[in-house]
Protein backbone atom coordinates (compact mmCIF):
# COMPACT_ATOMS: atom_id res chain seq x y z
CA UNK A 1 0.00 0.00 0.00
CA UNK A 2 1.27 3.69 -0.72
CA UNK A 3 1.64 6.25 1.78
CA UNK A 4 0.54 9.60 2.46
CA UNK A 5 3.61 10.11 4.28
CA UNK A 6 6.80 9.05 4.81
CA UNK A 7 7.80 9.64 8.39
CA UNK A 8 5.81 9.56 10.92
CA UNK A 9 4.41 12.20 13.02
CA UNK A 10 1.86 13.55 15.93
CA UNK A 11 -1.46 13.50 14.97
CA UNK A 12 -1.50 15.44 17.61
CA UNK A 13 -0.43 17.19 20.97
CA UNK A 14 -1.74 17.25 24.54
CA UNK A 15 -2.06 20.80 26.23
CA UNK A 16 1.23 19.67 28.65
CA UNK A 17 3.15 18.58 25.57
CA UNK A 18 2.18 21.84 22.95
CA UNK A 19 4.56 24.58 25.05
CA UNK A 20 7.49 21.72 24.66
CA UNK A 21 7.15 22.48 20.86
CA UNK A 22 6.68 25.79 20.78
CA UNK A 23 2.80 26.37 20.78
CA UNK A 24 1.80 28.98 23.53
CA UNK A 25 -1.73 29.18 22.46
CA UNK A 26 -2.99 26.60 24.82
CA UNK A 27 -6.17 27.01 24.40
CA UNK A 28 -6.65 28.42 21.26
CA UNK A 29 -7.85 25.81 18.17
CA UNK A 30 -7.87 22.98 20.99
CA UNK A 31 -10.15 20.09 20.55
CA UNK A 32 -11.85 17.90 22.97
CA UNK A 33 -11.54 14.31 23.27
CA UNK A 34 -13.00 11.82 26.38
CA UNK A 35 -11.89 14.88 28.41
CA UNK A 36 -8.34 15.38 27.04
CA UNK A 37 -7.62 18.85 25.23
CA UNK A 38 -5.91 18.38 22.64
CA UNK A 39 -4.04 20.47 19.75
CA UNK A 40 -3.88 19.15 16.25
CA UNK A 41 -0.42 19.35 14.95
CA UNK A 42 -1.43 21.30 11.81
CA UNK A 43 -1.71 24.02 14.46
CA UNK A 44 1.57 23.90 14.76
CA UNK A 45 2.99 23.99 11.19
CA UNK A 46 -0.02 26.22 9.24
CA UNK A 47 -0.09 25.31 5.58
CA UNK A 48 2.25 22.29 5.23
CA UNK A 49 1.01 19.52 3.38
CA UNK A 50 1.33 15.84 5.38
CA UNK A 51 4.36 14.68 3.42
CA UNK A 52 6.62 17.52 5.17
CA UNK A 53 5.11 18.17 8.95
CA UNK A 54 7.55 15.60 9.90
CA UNK A 55 10.66 18.17 8.92
CA UNK A 56 9.25 20.59 11.47
CA UNK A 57 7.55 18.30 14.46
CA UNK A 58 8.24 14.86 15.91
CA UNK A 59 8.03 13.47 19.37
CA UNK A 60 10.69 13.22 21.02
CA UNK A 61 9.13 10.64 23.67
CA UNK A 62 7.43 8.04 21.42
CA UNK A 63 5.69 4.99 22.47
CA UNK A 64 4.73 3.60 18.91
CA UNK A 65 4.39 4.22 14.96
CA UNK A 66 1.61 3.40 13.38
CA UNK A 67 -0.65 3.88 10.23
CA UNK A 68 -4.78 4.50 9.72
CA UNK A 69 -6.01 4.12 6.44
CA UNK A 70 -6.88 6.34 3.86
CA UNK A 71 -8.08 6.19 -0.04
CA UNK A 72 -4.87 7.28 -1.01
CA UNK A 73 -2.86 4.61 1.02
CA UNK A 74 -1.65 4.44 4.66
CA UNK A 75 -1.40 7.69 7.29
CA UNK A 76 1.48 6.96 9.47
CA UNK A 77 2.05 8.62 13.07
CA UNK A 78 3.85 8.61 15.97
CA UNK A 79 2.29 8.83 19.61
CA UNK A 80 3.91 9.39 23.44
CA UNK A 81 2.30 7.66 26.67
CA UNK A 82 0.20 11.29 27.10
CA UNK A 83 -1.25 10.82 23.43
CA UNK A 84 -2.01 6.71 23.69
CA UNK A 85 -4.12 7.79 27.04
CA UNK A 86 -6.35 10.15 24.86
CA UNK A 87 -6.61 7.50 22.44
CA UNK A 88 -7.54 4.75 24.63
CA UNK A 89 -9.59 7.24 26.65
CA UNK A 90 -11.93 7.72 23.81
CA UNK A 91 -11.69 4.37 22.18
CA UNK A 92 -13.50 3.22 26.44
CA UNK A 93 -15.89 5.71 26.55
CA UNK A 94 -17.23 4.79 22.86
CA UNK A 95 -16.82 1.13 22.79
CA UNK A 96 -15.02 1.41 19.72
CA UNK A 97 -11.68 -0.20 19.04
CA UNK A 98 -8.38 1.86 19.82
CA UNK A 99 -7.40 2.13 15.94
CA UNK A 100 -10.82 3.39 15.14
CA UNK A 101 -10.68 6.24 17.39
CA UNK A 102 -7.22 7.07 16.54
CA UNK A 103 -8.44 7.54 13.20
CA UNK A 104 -11.36 9.57 13.88
CA UNK A 105 -9.10 11.75 15.44
CA UNK A 106 -6.98 11.73 12.95
CA UNK A 107 -9.92 12.84 10.94
CA UNK A 108 -10.63 15.38 12.59
CA UNK A 109 -7.64 16.94 12.37
CA UNK A 110 -6.56 16.46 8.77
CA UNK A 111 -10.35 16.76 7.40
CA UNK A 112 -8.76 16.68 3.56
CA UNK A 113 -8.12 13.19 4.04
CA UNK A 114 -10.81 10.41 3.38
CA UNK A 115 -10.06 8.25 6.82
CA UNK A 116 -11.23 4.78 6.89
CA UNK A 117 -12.25 2.76 10.03
CA UNK A 118 -10.86 -0.97 11.00
CA UNK A 119 -14.17 -2.03 8.46
CA UNK A 120 -12.67 0.34 5.77
CA UNK A 121 -15.95 2.48 5.38
CA UNK A 122 -15.22 6.49 5.49
CA UNK A 123 -14.90 7.96 9.22
CA UNK A 124 -17.42 10.30 9.37
CA UNK A 125 -18.97 10.40 13.45
CA UNK A 126 -17.71 8.92 16.27
CA UNK A 127 -21.01 6.92 17.07
CA UNK A 128 -20.92 5.44 13.22
CA UNK A 129 -17.83 3.58 13.52
CA UNK A 130 -17.82 -0.15 14.60
CA UNK A 131 -18.48 -1.23 18.04
CA UNK A 132 -15.51 -3.06 19.97
CA UNK A 133 -16.48 -5.36 22.92
CA UNK A 134 -13.04 -8.15 22.83
CA UNK A 135 -10.29 -7.71 25.21
CA UNK A 136 -9.39 -4.90 27.21
CA UNK A 137 -7.43 -2.16 24.54
CA UNK A 138 -5.30 -0.53 27.66
CA UNK A 139 -3.86 -3.81 28.86
CA UNK A 140 -3.01 -4.57 24.86
CA UNK A 141 -2.06 -1.52 23.90
CA UNK A 142 -1.17 0.73 26.94
CA UNK A 143 0.41 -2.03 29.15
CA UNK A 144 1.93 -4.22 26.64
CA UNK A 145 2.67 -1.86 23.59
CA UNK A 146 1.13 -3.89 20.58
CA UNK A 147 0.59 -1.27 17.77
CA UNK A 148 -2.88 -0.16 17.30
CA UNK A 149 -3.25 -1.37 14.06
CA UNK A 150 -2.75 -5.04 16.12
CA UNK A 151 -6.29 -6.28 17.00
CA UNK A 152 -5.79 -7.21 20.30
CA UNK A 153 -6.67 -11.37 20.55
CA UNK A 154 -9.51 -13.07 22.56
CA UNK A 155 -7.02 -14.65 24.82
CA UNK A 156 -5.13 -11.90 25.88
CA UNK A 157 -5.23 -11.51 29.29
CA UNK A 158 -6.25 -8.41 31.38
CA UNK A 159 -2.91 -7.98 33.13
CA UNK A 160 -1.06 -7.21 29.81
CA UNK A 161 2.43 -9.45 28.71
CA UNK A 162 5.17 -8.29 30.17
CA UNK A 163 8.79 -7.21 28.26
CA UNK A 164 7.16 -7.10 24.59
CA UNK A 165 8.51 -4.11 22.34
CA UNK A 166 7.59 -2.97 19.16
CA UNK A 167 9.18 -0.07 16.88
CA UNK A 168 8.21 1.50 13.93
CA UNK A 169 11.72 3.05 13.02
Amino acid sequence: MTAVNITPFPLFLTLEEAPLYGYDHRQDDAMTFARHEVVGIEKLVPGIGVEEIHKYCWSEERVNADAVRTTEGEFRFEYTAAQLDVILDLADANGIRAWDAAAFIAQQIFRNLTILDSTKNPVTTLDALPKHDGVDQRSFHGNSNFPLSVEPPSWFPKSGMPNVTFSGR
